[in-house]
């Protein structure tokens, strides 16, 4: 048959696998059927497809998802070996291939990690209730050693975390996967254990699970001892040459300043608006000078159709309506509440977890109420803001955006002079803390400068340098002219 064969060509001995596996004929053609044993009662069922071009798996459970090969932890005569943790059954029947009796798979892949969650949040999700229902057979007594030999890509980092959090990182290693001879992977190392077995064998598998290393613990440690983080989303932000110099990265924080009537704000809008109509993601707008129904509705309006209000048509105006409920959310703080610091984490991350956003906007800083504490001064306020501010950008990988004012400054031949991030009003903080640092400033009536005068990472994200840029305010776009020197 088919799948058998298809079973053989993953290295798995088929007599073996046939009695406890079974190939079954289903809606979209033929099957393979996993048992999801407990206690020697079969208590759920997976069907995995390999050739239907929508579906790869489908599970049923009688009391929700268990861990496959799960009995293995009742059996006191492995007690004292490592437990090995796959992403998929047929890794885990891989471990057995080459000897090992004492491994479990998560049920579900790497669905239980598609969130991010703080520890506290990981204690409770229901994503991982299979794994607490272990908790009996998991104390350190019985398992003193745990190998996470989860997928080598982003999605099974995000899982090792997690599974490490909740079993414990002490006692938790992580496993290196040899490089791949297979050109057409088009990567450089095997991404789990099933092509470990592929291309090297029962003795590859078993090298690979020998070599596997502790996972770091706070504190010192060598690079090769720290396990795989995801890599972090990063956006074009759709100008040809300030691309060079600025790139949104979720987890980062930026700073824009420019003196007043600059058009700071006008820029943030066309960047954004970019960069959501382009990748397909949500942004979140916090601006406290404007009103969402009248101020925003416009630009965006504006912006999407690429006209100005009078020459847009009903239908137009419904399409435009339409896409900014899709790509946009507005933070509004209510006329009861003061919005401060803390009101205003708790609606960003209900932007992020209820909306999806990736991108926050809060415009501008000094409409932000300072909650500070009795013997706090306005330098250790804006610290411990900015810190919060970019935990939260790291925790919930989004790229968020402040607009903070320059302190009021002086006119030279009635100009103002271009500032600088340390000029922005409050803290030298603004400048020393932000990941990116950006100016707006009006050159002339119809020019204004856009200029990264700080990068933190710039060879990912960009070099520091400035673009003149001309706006239009039919589309409410900005054009570059040429780079600034």
């Amino acid at each position: 048959m088919e799948i058998w064969e298809t079973i053989e060509a993953r290295g798995l001995d088929v007599e073996r696998l046939s009695q406890k596996w079974s190939v079954s004929s289903l809606a979209g053609g033929e099957a393979l059927q996993i048992p999801f044993v407990q206690q020697g009662k079969t208590v759920g069922t997976k069907f995995r497809w390999f050739t239907h071009p929508e579906r790869k798996w489908h599970a049923s459970w009688d009391n929700g998802p268990v861990a496959y090969n799960a009995d293995c932890l009742r059996d006191d005569k492995l007690i004292g070996r490592p437990l090995i943790i796959t992403e998929g059954e047929i890794d885990c029947e891989s471990v057995i291939e080459a000897g090992y009796q004492r491994v479990i798979s998560v049920p579900n892949g790497c669905a239980g990690a598609s969130t991010e969650r703080s520890e506290a949040e990981l204690g409770e999700a229901k994503a991982y209730d299979w794994l607490r229902a272990l908790g009996p057979f998991l104390t350190l007594s019985r398992v003193s050693e745990i190998i996470l030999a989860v997928d080598g890509d982003d999605a099974g980092a995000k899982l090792l975390q997690e599974l490490a959090s909740q079993l414990g990182r002490a006692r938790c290693k992580f496993v290196q996967y040899p490089k791949t001879r297979r050109l057409e992977l088009e990567r450089e190392r095997c991404k789990d254990l099933n092509e470990v077995l592929v291309e090297y064998g029962v003795k590859g598998v078993q090298k690979t699970l020998q070599g596997s290393e502790w996972i770091a613990m706070r504190g010192v440690a060598l690079m090769g001892d720290l396990p795989p983080i995801s890599n972090p989303e990063t956006f074009e932000i759709g100008f040809n040459l300030l691309g060079d110099n600025y790139r949104m990265r979720c987890g980062d924080l930026a700073v824009i300043t420019g003196t007043p009537g600059s058009g700071k704000s006008t820029w943030l809008n066309d960047v954004c608006c970019r960069v959501a109509d382009k990748y397909k993601v949500r942004v979140a707008w916090a601006s406290f000078e404007q009103l969402p129904q009248r101020d925003h509705r416009r630009a965006l309006r504006s912006w999407y159709l690429k006209a100005l209000p009078r020459n847009q048509t009903p239908m137009e105006i419904s399409q435009a309506d339409e896409w900014i409920d899709d790509r946009h959310v507005f933070i509004i703080p209510d006329e009861e509440v003061d919005a401060d610091l803390e009101w205003l984490l708790d609606c960003m991350e209900a932007a992020v977890v209820r909306y999806e956003a990736k991108i926050i906007c809060l415009d501008p800083w000094n409409e932000i109420v300072q909650s500070r504490g009795s013997r706090e001064t306005e330098t250790d306020y804006t610290s411990r803001a900015l810190r919060q501010l970019k935990r939260f950008a790291k925790r919930f990988q989004v790229h968020v955006i402040l607009v903070a004012h320059p302190t009021k400054m002086q006119r030279i031949n009635g100009e103002y002079q271009k500032p600088t991030l340390y000029d922005i009003a409050g803290s030298a903080n603004f400048a020393n803390k932000t990941d990116v640092g950006i100016v707006v400033h009006k050159v002339d009536q119809d020019t204004s400068l856009v200029e990264v005068l700080k990068s933190r990472y710039w060879e990912e994200i960009g070099r520091p340098g400035g673009v003149l840029m001309e706006y239009c305010n039919d589309d409410r776009r900005f054009r570059e002219s040429e780079r600034s020197v």
